[in-house]
């Protein structure tokens, strides 16, 4: 057989590969309370904007009801 010998040491690629990994990580676990904060403040907005909007149906549910009237009288 030959005498094949097992590469124990990582190379210099899966090194900087794992460190660019790890840094990318130690980011993302930073900006992690910005990105909940941004995310709060979406949900919050998106609910404003329902409530706007069925405000603004039922407004003009009664405008229709009121402009009715005053055409049939």
């Amino acid at each position: 057989m030959w005498p094949f010998t097992r590469q124990t040491k990582a190379s210099p690629e899966a090194e900087t590969a794992m460190r660019a990994a790890e840094k990318s990580l130690q980011q993302a676990q930073a900006h992690q309370p910005e990105a909940e904060a941004k995310l709060t403040e979406s949900r919050r907005v998106k609910e404003q904007i329902r409530a706007h909007n069925r405000a603004n149906s039922y407004s003009d549910w009664i405008e229709s009801i009121v402009l009715s009237r005053l055409s049939d009288g």
